[in-house]
Order: structure tokens, then C-alpha cells, then sequence
């Protein structure tokens, strides 16, 4: 596949009159290292190939054109993913730890008495909960009375002032950049608000990506209950076969498969934050040709 890939990346650099120089300094790599990545010796990685395709200006998609797959030449698989649909918080942006100190924040300024440290560490042990959600249960754990509809007004002031401490994990952007260069349709499904939802993604720059953002709040049919993706899906005009949903929690697990559809979930937290990074040049490449 490697040789196959690396004559396309001559055939298209030749068609526009790109030389190995040239196009090595786009890449901030040497003439040799193209040399090889044209031979087939070097694999190119999934970034450097985007690179590539914006330069040579062709989708990323062209290169894999009539390439043939040695490990499945004989059958063909037509499970084609086109549609990926994404949590947000803990599955595209670290927001564990500002969370969990937002709640405790808003709490220990209710009650001074009650530790901070402990509020953090319960909220941590909570995945894929509402955020009112989360306020009932740690208010539970702790045995103390509040009014929830207050503390949660305070935890949205809180948010929208300190809106740039929620960050991408490292790869999102070479995977979004990669699906949207492939062809793909994305998503955002999540239970997050979507007033929030739409600042975060300004703020991280990746609001361009997605075809939709929905937030099951605010359609008031929150996760599990997968009535909002199947709205989604609906919209769509796609089959629920090329769908794909990715989160971080037993309750996306649920949500996914109440719907119908596939779906990975995962721990960022226990892939050195950088999961995707990895997805990018190991899993996404064949999942997303049907392999």
C-alpha cells in the first residue's frame, strides 16, 4: 500500500509541476525523506499526508484510489463508516479537572465546611452524568442540602469566564482534519448545553468541523435516551450502518447502542491524554475504509 500511495504522491506533484525540493519544504522534512516516501521505503504518516493533499490539492481520499489491500484482496467489506459522532467533554476536550473544581467551587462557597479535595475526587468518580446530574449526587454523597437550580447558575458563570481552560486532547485536530478531508460527516452529540458546547468549540477553533452539534439537553431527551441521535441520524439520510459513536462512559455506551449504531469507548485519562493521536496513524485509517 505504501508503494501505491507514494506513486500517486509523484503522479499528483508532477501534474502541477511540484518538485521533491519544493515539496520537502512544505513538509519540513528532506528531498531524500519524499524521494523515499514516493518509493514506498518510508510509510507517510496520516498528518504528513494531509499536508500533502493541501498542498498537491487533492483530498486526502485520492490517494487510496484503486490501492488494494494485500491483507484483503479477496473480499470485500462494505462496513464504510461516513458518519462519526462524538461526546464532547473527556472524548474531545479536558474538562475533568476544571469541572470536578468548578463543582467543588461552587459547593465549598455554599458550605466552607465541606473539603474540596473530596468534592474533586467524587466528581471524578462519575462518568457520563448531566451536569445537574452530577451536583444531586455528589450534594448526596456529601449529605448536604442545597438549592441545585442556584448552584448550577454559578457553575455556568464560572464556565463562560474560564472557557479557554477547557482544551482539546492532543490529535484532535489531525483527526477532525483528516475525516473532514476524507469526506466524512461529523457530529457532536452530547449532553452538554449547547450555549457552553458552541464556546468551547469556538474557543478551540474546531466549530468549522462538524455538520451538526446537538445537545440532548436542550432537546430535553438526555443520554442514554438516544432519541436525539436518532433525530440525527434521521436528518442525515444515511444508514445507521455508516454511523460510528465515540465516548468516554458507560452511559455513551448505552446511548450508542440504544440507537443502533457502533460504537468506542474510551479512557483518555489512561492513554497519556493523546489517544487520538494514535487513532490517527493506527485505527481511523481502516476503520474509515471499511477494514
Amino acid at each position: 500500500m505504501e508503494n501505491e500511495i507514494g506513486k500517486k504522491l509523484k503522479e499528483f506533484r508532477s501534474e502541477i509541476g511540484v518538485t521533491q525540493k519544493e515539496m520537502a519544504k512544505h513538509l519540513g522534512c528532506t528531498e531524500i525523506m519524499v524521494s523515499r516516501y514516493e518509493l514506498g521505503v518510508s510509510q507517510i504518516s496520516i498528518p504528513q499526508l494531509i499536508k500533502i493533499s493541501k498542498v498537491l490539492k487533492k483530498p486526502v481520499t485520492a490517494f487510496f484510489e484503486n490501492v488494494k489491500d494485500s491483507t484483503n484482496s479477496t473480499s470485500k467489506n462494505t462496513n464504510f463508516k461516513n458518519a462519526f459522532v462524538f461526546d464532547l467533554d473527556d472524548t474531545l476536550v479536558d474538562a475533568r479537572q476544571f469541572c470536578g473544581e468548578t463543582i467543588a467551587r461552587v459547593i465549598t462557597s455554599h458550605d466552607p465546611s465541606v473539603s474540596f479535595d473530596l468534592v474533586c475526587q467524587l466528581h471524578d468518580n462519575i462518568k457520563g452524568q448531566t451536569i445537574e446530574d452530577l451536583y444531586k449526587h455528589i450534594l448526596k454523597e456529601i449529605d448536604l442540602k442545597a438549592d441545585v437550580p442556584e448552584l448550577l447558575k454559578q457553575d455556568n458563570v464560572i464556565q463562560q469566564k474560564n472557557i479557554n481552560r477547557l482544551q482539546l486532547f492532543e490529535g484532535v485536530v489531525e483527526m477532525l482534519e483528516f475525516l473532514k478531508s476524507s469526506g466524512k460527516k461529523l457530529y457532536i452529540c452530547t449532553n452538554r448545553k449547547k450555549d457552553l458546547m458552541n464556546k468551547v468549540l469556538e474557543a478551540n477553533n474546531i466549530y468549522g468541523y462538524f455538520d451538526e452539534v446537538v445537545s440532548c439537553i436542550d432537546a430535553g431527551f438526555k443520554k442514554p435516551n438516544p432519541y436525539s441521535l436518532l433525530e440525527l441520524m434521521n436528518r442525515s439520510g444515511l444508514d445507521s450502518k455508516e454511523f460510528i459513536y465515540f465516548g468516554d462512559s458507560e452511559v455513551d455506551s448505552q446511548f450508542a447502542q440504544n440507537a443502533g449504531i457502533d460504537h468506542i469507548i474510551f479512557d483518555q485519562y489512561l492513554n497519556n491524554k493523546n489517544l487520538f493521536k494514535k487513532l490517527v496513524n493506527m485505527f481511523l485509517e481502516k476503520q474509515i475504509n471499511g477494514n
